[in-house]
């Protein structure tokens, strides 16, 4: 009895049905969800999905539970057999290692992990590359989006909590991370219509953390708070180039001293979010504006060690603060970049 239900929500303060827009038809089928093959899947979305239905002018997004990182069998299977039954589909990858040792620590770490954890998250892009290719050969228009809904750092739970309830701390480290991977995924936004990081409060690469009746933000809130000047924008293509830190090694990608992204709005502000990815060396950036440069507001994200992060004794060790150490000299913006520093322009 839908009446029965409708009571209940009222009851609990919504009169109004929740207008629900993304409907995820399963989650890791292929593992947790399941352990089903591909093609075991694609029957059981065709099934489930029929029954998810429009009501009251409301229009499901509906997305199939895509594939675990490098299994391009799944997606190849899944727009074969489900194909414009789905609105988009996911895809899920970690910048950690799986091996029985653990993921490592989030707050003691070395240079050799650091860069690995970088070349890793940097790992994605040809991993969205030859999904977007399986993607684009049944669906030429883009109709199906890709959505990547589960991204980020996995470390070891902290001391003394819940292993199951997977909370970790996060570094200037995982600030480096976010922003190489917001730097990827905006240049595919034509397939791209979702990302999301695992999680928002308390999990895995958190932008926020919780005990009893305190809050803290993580350094990857501030990543989200400096790139949210993207938003709405259109991507701008840039061409990058500066030092080669760590060569492609397997299914590690090349790291660079410089990640970057360019958007503009529709009434012409210029955005530019460059990332200093090198640990210990300042970076002298030029950057060449295409036309006459006007005024730019800026703000910074750093510490002096890598290592930093916010606890509950020390919330606001690591934050954003106003950045005034550039020059704008007709088309060129000269700055410095500290080492592992963000920095966004507008």
């Amino acid at each position: 009895d839908g009446g029965v239900w409708a009571d209940l929500r009222a009851k609990n303060g919504r009169k109004e049905p929740w207008k629900v827009k993304y409907l995820g038809v399963g989650n890791e089928s292929w593992g947790c969800g399941g352990q089903m093959t591909p093609e075991y899947y694609a029957g059981e979305y065709r099934r489930y999905a029929e029954y998810c239905r429009n009501y009251g002018g409301n229009r499901l997004f509906k997305v199939a539970s895509g594939a675990s990182d490098y299994d391009y069998n799944w997606t190849e299977v899944l727009m074969q057999g489900i194909g414009r039954r789905m609105n988009g589909i996911s895809l899920h990858y970690y910048s950690t290692t799986f091996d029985s040792s653990g993921h490592g620590s989030a707050t003691q770490f070395g240079e050799d992990e650091y860069y690995w954890t970088v070349a890793k998250a940097m790992g994605i892009e040809p991993v969205i590359q030859k999904h977007i290719a399986i993607m684009d050969k049944y669906d030429p228009d883009k109709r199906i989006k890709l959505l990547v809904d589960e991204w980020g750092t996995w470390w070891d739970v902290e001391e003394g909590t819940n292993p199951g309830h997977l909370f970790q701390q996060n570094t200037m480290r995982d600030a480096i991370v976010a922003a190489a991977s917001f730097d990827i995924f905006h240049k595919y936004t034509d397939r791209i219509s979702m990302t999301n990081i695992a999680q928002m409060e308390n999990v895995l690469q958190a932008m926020i953390l919780t005990q009893d009746d305190k809050m803290l933000k993580t350094p990857t809130y501030f990543v989200y708070k400096m790139y949210n000047v993207h938003r709405g924008n259109k991507y701008v293509p840039a061409d990058i180039q500066s030092d080669l830190l760590k060569d492609e090694d397997g299914k590690l990608a090349e790291v660079h001293s410089i990640s970057s992204t360019t958007s503009v709005s529709d009434d012409g502000k210029l955005c530019i979010s460059v990332t200093n990815v090198n640990l210990d060396n300042d970076v002298d950036v030029t950057v060449n504006l295409g036309g006459s440069g006007k005024a730019f507001t800026a703000c910074i994200l750093t510490s002096p060690d890598i290592k930093d992060y916010n606890s509950f004794d020390v919330p606001e060790k690591v934050g954003t603060v106003d950045f005034s150490a550039f020059s704008v000299d007709g088309a060129t913006l000269t700055f410095k970049a500290p080492a592992h520093s963000v920095i966004t322009f507008r």
